[in-house]
């Protein structure tokens, strides 16, 4: 009973905010998320936490998702600091399902090529949204504590490989590289989040 109500509460949140974000963002106001934290009994961190996870698996990864994200943080009144946790959490917990990231799959079966490349693609999101200014002062305190390479035993050459230079220029062939092999990018297949916007676990 106790995670079917998590879960109703994680899907009333994805929908209350899908209902703004993208297409009526502006009026999307600091008003708007009281209601939807007193609703659903959530902190800032974790409405901000829990929207991102739907909008990694779910929606399209482009310059409009970037900025609803920005719009969060401004909404929720969160700082740099809280941002970072949120997107070190989210980080951990994907280490902690998938694994170290790993860009060689050579030897692995059908399975874990689509674990591996689910991570990969994961990562590379991530990764543009903790160097996004935005959100997160780069060099700051707080910043350094999202160094994805220290969650996932990453080198800074998997990195680059993995670095989204422009949102402008992203597309679908693009991301498609980034998992090569696979389709899981779009059904990363989290118990608990199948496809149509179902929320976070309820441990999240």
């Amino acid at each position: 009973a106790q995670r079917k109500r998590m879960i109703d509460k994680n899907k009333l949140l994805v929908e209350e905010l899908s209902a703004y974000l993208p297409d009526r963002r502006s009026e999307l106001n600091a008003g708007v998320v009281r209601k939807l934290r007193s609703s659903t009994g959530f902190s800032p961190v974790e409405v901000f936490r829990k929207y991102l996870w739907f909008l990694l698996r779910e929606r399209k990864f482009d310059v409009a998702a970037v900025q609803d994200m920005v719009l969060l943080k401004s909404v929720l009144g969160l700082s740099d600091e809280q941002v970072a946790e949120a997107l070190q959490e989210r980080a951990q917990r994907i280490y902690d399902k998938y694994g170290t990231l790993m860009l060689n799959v050579d030897g692995f079966t059908a399975e874990g090529v689509e674990r591996k490349a689910t991570c990969r693609a994961l990562v590379s999101k991530l990764l543009y949204l903790t160097e996004h200014e935005p959100l997160v002062a780069q060099g700051s305190e707080a910043f350094k504590t999202t160094d994805l390479r220290m969650i996932f035993g990453a080198t800074d050459e998997d990195i680059e490989k993995l670095r989204i230079v422009s949102l402008y220029d992203l597309d679908i062939d693009a991301m498609e590289s980034l998992v090569q092999g696979s389709a899981a990018d779009a059904t990363p297949g989290e118990q608990g989040s199948q496809q149509g916007g179902q929320p976070d676990k309820p441990s999240s």
